[in-house]
């Protein structure tokens, strides 16, 4: 497409314009991304506007203003503001309103995050015109969130057409905008919001289309109707520079029964997102307030049990990690990498080449992802001696691209000669699998991908190391996100 940028000619376009002055008269930096939490923890909370639109719009009570969106924030604990343009539609350009805004938000101690950009017209509508004028449209929220110190304006990714031509018309009215946030330092990014852009895949393919560093996306965990909102939220993470926690109904535990928040943040977790998670509620039967507290005690208590495991492998080097019996294991691109294993059989008195973590564990919980080669074989093992087999002396989870029959000695998630997993939860070769190990007392479950395949209990051991199998020399085996909890 004419205007579509590839990445270099776009830094170096936005090195030519970071002399530039704003509206507002100020220098413009390069485009930004949500602050982290902390080195400690790396998520904070922030506030959709429209979980107040209700009350906002007057429909409910009680009433509120706009410029009061700030206190209420604070009042309810939550220090991140992500505006949405229809609860000030004609003051973009107000300078008076928009320094009142600022402002408020600096008084009561909060970070203006996004606005959220609604009704300024189609960027993928078939008429060019049209297109282009949408992209005009949005300027002027560009020029609101730089004044305001946001990062980032949302948008929508609306069109007609095949899946193809939807996909290059939004990329070429996306790509004009965000070579426009360049210049004010800005972020455009791109929330599944009904039509295509709820199709992960799709709205993937956008993003490559479009493929500039100010482009992303902002997942909505509620948003993806037919669409496997799991994972959809997995594939719109590597371009997220936000989160949406939508959460619109609260069983008695308070957990929202259409998705599983834990397992949700995990992908938003491991995926390496730092910032922002912002909560957009709606629950039945409570008030707008009430559900946006319900909320947030959801999401705290995810970040608690989050907060209780520690990583063991950090991304770097083999610290707290000991080889044994040979074989190759290196570090890429943040992931535990093992080749050219060697020397295993089935004879419990013989180990073959393997990695074992510093300290024996009895009760824990163990997460972490794998991805291996096509036709590869490796394992994860726990409980186990580091004399002899260690499959044997403890337990082994199977880890092969076996799609047959479920057994307890081929089938990924197998106890190795142990028992059988329930049904087939492994990805294929070369995609990333997340996988769930708790053992406590007798009882050992696993999960894989958000299924439980195995629930059983057993106790030939209760005590010993954690490993990481590296089988043989035709098998590349990767891990990350290793993360362990002592229960």
């Amino acid at each position: 497409m004419s205007e579509t940028l590839s990445r270099r000619r776009f830094l170096g376009t936005t090195l030519a314009t970071a002399g530039m002055l704003s509206l507002h008269g100020t220098p413009q930096p390069t485009a930004r991304a949500a602050s982290p939490a902390s080195d400690e923890f790396p998520f904070k909370i922030s506030l959709a506007q429209w979980s107040l639109n209700q009350g906002l719009f007057g429909r409910a009570e009680p009433k509120i203003d706009n410029l009061d969106f700030a206190r209420i924030a604070r009042e309810l604990g939550i220090d991140g503001l992500e505006y949405v343009n229809q609860f000030f539609m004609d003051k973009a350009r107000d300078r008076s309103y928009l320094t009142e805004m600022k402002k408020r938000a600096d008084d009561h101690g909060c970070e203006s995050v996004l606005i959220m950009c609604d009704n300024e017209g189609h960027l993928g509508d078939p008429d060019e015109a049209k297109r282009l004028q949408a992209v005009e449209n949005h300027v002027k929220w560009l020029e609101a969130a730089r004044f305001l110190g946001c990062h980032s304006i949302r948008v929508n990714a609306h069109s007609q057409g095949s899946f193809e031509e939807q996909q290059k018309l939004v990329a070429d009215g996306l790509g004009r905008l965000c070579r426009r946030g360049a210049e004010y330092g800005l972020n455009v990014i791109v929330e599944n919001h009904g039509g295509l852009s709820s199709n992960g895949q799709w709205l993937v393919g956008v993003m490559k289309l479009v493929d500039l560093p100010n482009c992303g996306t902002l997942p909505d965990f509620g948003n993806f109707g037919d669409y496997d909102r799991y994972l959809g939220v997995e594939e719109l993470m590597p371009y997220a520079k936000g989160v949406s926690a939508k959460a619109t109904q609260f069983d008695d535990q308070g957990n929202d029964p259409n998705t599983d928040f834990f397992r949700m943040m995990r992908i938003v977790r491991d995926a390496g997102y730092r910032g922002y998670v912002g909560i957009e509620s709606g629950g039945r039967r409570m008030t707008e307030i009430e559900a946006v507290q319900a909320t947030r005690r959801l999401l705290q208590r995810v970040f608690d049990q989050q907060r209780r495991t520690e990583p063991i492998f950090k991304g770097v080097d083999l610290d707290g990690w000991t080889k044994i019996a040979g074989g190759q294991w290196t570090v890429e691109d943040g992931a535990l990498v093992g080749r050219n294993g060697q020397d295993w059989t089935t004879d419990p008195e013989k180990t073959g080449s393997w990695l074992q973590y510093k300290w024996p564990v009895r009760d824990f919980r163990l997460e972490l992802q794998y991805n291996m080669s096509e036709r590869g074989n490796s394992g994860v093992f726990f409980r186990s001696a580091t004399e002899k087999n260690p499959a044997f002396t403890g337990y082994e989870m199977q880890i092969t691209n076996y799609g047959g029959a479920p057994n307890k000695s081929g089938t990924p998630g197998a106890l190795y000669d142990v028992i059988a997993p329930s049904r087939h939860a492994a990805r294929p070769a070369g995609q990333w699998n997340s996988v769930t190990i708790t053992a406590q007392g007798p009882r050992i479950a696993i999960d894989m991908n958000g299924l439980r395949i195995v629930d059983t209990e057993l106790d030939r051991s209760m005590h010993g190391y954690i490993g990481l199998q590296n089988h043989d020399d035709r098998t590349t085996i990767r891990f990350r996100n290793l993360r362990l909890e002592v229960l």
